[in-house]
């Protein structure tokens, strides 16, 4: 009789234990998530992440806390979100250079596989703007006046995935161009508006605002088609540069993260795709409606990964 009743109590202990953690991922999330956007608050990008945080708080009826970590292109915030425990706790809002480029680069404090992606957001493609005043009217004054002396350029940062686009159109035209970083986007226009540099190289939509209200002017866009809200701005190739760029950002999350925990997240971010929230928030900011789930973003970086590779070990960048 004792046996069986120890029997018994055994049994018992052993399926509570084994039910505890499928019941701890369910209430996910137990407290406040924290989203490390690594870039300073008042870009397009940190808007975005705030519009995130308040759709993810509202399904999940949790605070969602967007934290700005800037610094080194980006590199600061992703470093700390990869130092966070693998939890849940922490999102990074990961950004092609920061994430793909800087660990070919240099040794970042991280790799790319120390994440996994749980959401593309945001697609779009980069431009070149110069200062209202300035003597670049286009493409082919910006190569010349390089030709002839010193020009300078701002991008969110070094490694950034605008960096080292730049550095690759730099290779390709076999000219000189010196970079300043601007601590993200909002700081990369702000040198070019105030003549510290001679151009920034941002996601387009930055300019948007700006270029409407006749403070700078967009000289070449870096895509395969004119853009609607950048009227009258030329794409490299009308102007005779074969080039294309883009820059995405998505929400990522530490490896080793409970895979319960990931899929709760990802059905999140998947209903957040369809609401008029996001369709507003593209809207606002003239994004690409460039959503995908975290098969799909896995893809997007595996892809940037090999191209970041190609690139960087051509231009004598990769560590």
């Amino acid at each position: 009789m004792n046996f069986s009743i120890s029997k018994r109590i055994g049994l018992l202990a052993f399926a509570a234990f084994a039910m505890a953690p499928a019941a701890a991922w369910a209430e996910y999330p137990e407290k406040p998530v924290q989203i490390i956007v690594p870039y300073g608050a008042g870009d397009a990008i940190d808007g975005t992440a705030r519009v995130i945080a308040k759709l993810l708080q509202e399904h999940f009826k949790s605070p969602f806390i967007v934290r700005n970590v800037a610094g080194a292109g980006g590199g600061v915030g992703t470093a700390e979100a990869a130092k966070a425990p693998a939890d849940g706790y922490t999102l990074l809002v990961a950004s092609t250079g920061a994430l793909t480029a800087r660990p070919i680069m240099a040794d970042a404090g991280y790799e790319t596989d120390d994440f996994v992606p749980l959401a593309e957001l945001v697609e779009t493609p980069i431009a070149v703007a110069v200062a209202a005043d300035s003597p670049l009217t286009s493409i082919s004054d910006l190569v010349t006046a390089a030709k002839d002396g010193e020009v300078t350029f701002s991008t969110p940062g070094p490694g950034s995935s605008q960096h080292v686009s730049m550095s690759d159109f730099v290779d390709q035209q076999g000219i000189e161009l010196t970079h300043i970083s601007g601590d993200g986007g909002k700081g990369a226009v702000t040198k070019a508006l105030s003549g510290e540099v001679d151009f920034s190289f941002v996601g387009a939509p930055v300019y948007k605002s700006l270029a409407q209200a006749g403070q700078l002017k967009v000289i070449g866009v870096a895509a395969d088609e004119e853009l609607d809200y950048l009227p009258g701005a030329e794409t490299f190739k009308e102007q005779g540069f074969d080039f294309t760029s883009s820059v995405w950002f998505g929400l990522v999350v530490k490896k080793g993260t409970p895979n319960d925990v990931i899929a709760s997240l990802d059905g999140a971010l998947k209903e957040i795709a369809a609401s008029d929230e996001l369709a507003e928030l593209y809207e606002k900011f003239s994004y690409n409606d460039a959503f995908k789930d975290s098969a799909g973003f896995a893809e997007v970086i595996d892809a940037s990964v090999a191209q970041n590779k190609k690139v960087l070990g051509e231009l004598g960048l990769a560590k």
